[in-house]
């Protein structure tokens, strides 16, 4: 009966962890991918500027990805949205790279939750830089009083977050013309 009881208080509440759903492209990368006529690329490392990118907690309790780490989640994004589009070749002499500069989540809201996140992404062709590009992004989401609303809506905000910062490097005409056939 106590298990019960704490059972419930950790879901009305929140103070229990939470992992962010497996990334799942979107439309609009996937567009932005297949209407550019882009050349093959690998995905290299995306790195960290500072290890507090990778902590982060939702209601008092900790927040993760299904990846090692948020960075790596990011890298993972990647690689799902070049992947589903057909464009990634771990051979290629094109590789994307980068560093997470930012990754600040807040999930505490009790009725919007926001995430705000930034890296320096780069291709490098044959060792070469060839594109260096800074890019951020801003999600809000609706959240709730109840931890057991506003949890699993962090942990999709948060996917979605990472989904609109990814959009913004693919979308870069820059980026684009820096694999374009």
């Amino acid at each position: 009966m106590q298990r019960i009881g704490m059972a419930v208080l950790c879901l009305m509440l929140g103070a229990c962890g939470a992992v962010a759903p497996k990334y799942t492209p979107s439309a609009e990368n996937q567009l932005a991918l297949r209407n550019s006529d882009l050349v093959h690329v690998n995905v290299g490392s995306i790195g960290v500027s500072s290890e507090t990118i990778n902590k982060a907690t939702v209601r008092g309790g900790k927040f993760s990805t299904p990846s090692a780490s948020f960075n790596a989640y990011l890298q993972d994004s990647i690689q799902t949205e070049l992947s589903q589009a057909g464009l990634l070749d771990p051979a290629s002499h094109d590789v994307i790279g980068g560093t997470m500069t930012r990754n600040d989540f807040d999930g505490s809201g009790m009725s919007v939750g926001t995430a705000d996140l930034a890296a320096d992404f780069w291709i490098d062709h044959d060792g070469k830089r060839i594109y260096q590009g800074q890019k951020t992004a801003h999600f809000e989401w609706k959240s709730s009083f109840a931890g057991m609303t506003a949890i699993p809506a962090a942990a999709q905000g948060y996917m979605q977050a990472v989904q609109k910062l990814v959009h913004e490097l693919l979308a870069d005409p820059d980026f684009q013309k820096a694999l374009h056939k």
